[in-house]
């Protein structure tokens, strides 16, 4: 899973990426050394937390992406089965081209996973 990472930061664009569970445990990290690990797990975590409880008082049970802007830059998150794929993209980056290449390694982070289990 590592190396999927590690390809994908080598995206235009990509300043990080990780795998965290739901409740922030993180699965793996490729993040640059200015990046704190514990930081970003969290503050997704409590992104993927909120997010669902509002969903699910619009009776909405899931979501497949989440992407959150601010002045810093942008993170995405992206549903990948038991877990959630966490990228970390440059401020003025456009999401088309990268968001196609995001749902591709979300599939390989899926059969990953799969072959682990």
């Amino acid at each position: 899973m590592h190396q999927l990472l590690l390809e994908l930061n080598q995206e235009v664009g990509v300043q990080g990426s990780m795998v965290v569970s739901p409740d922030g445990i993180i699965i793996d990290a490729a993040l640059d050394v200015f990046l704190s690990q514990d930081l970003m797990a969290a503050m997704a975590s409590t992104a993927i937390t909120n997010l669902k409880n509002s969903l699910a008082k619009a009776d909405i049970k899931e979501f497949s992406r989440f992407i959150i802007e601010s002045s810093f830059g942008k993170m995405v998150l992206l549903d990948a089965g038991i877990a959630y794929l966490v990228v970390l993209l440059e401020k003025g980056i456009n999401l088309d081209v990268t968001l196609m290449t995001l749902e591709g390694k979300v599939r390989r982070i899926q059969s990953a996973a799969q072959i682990k289990l």
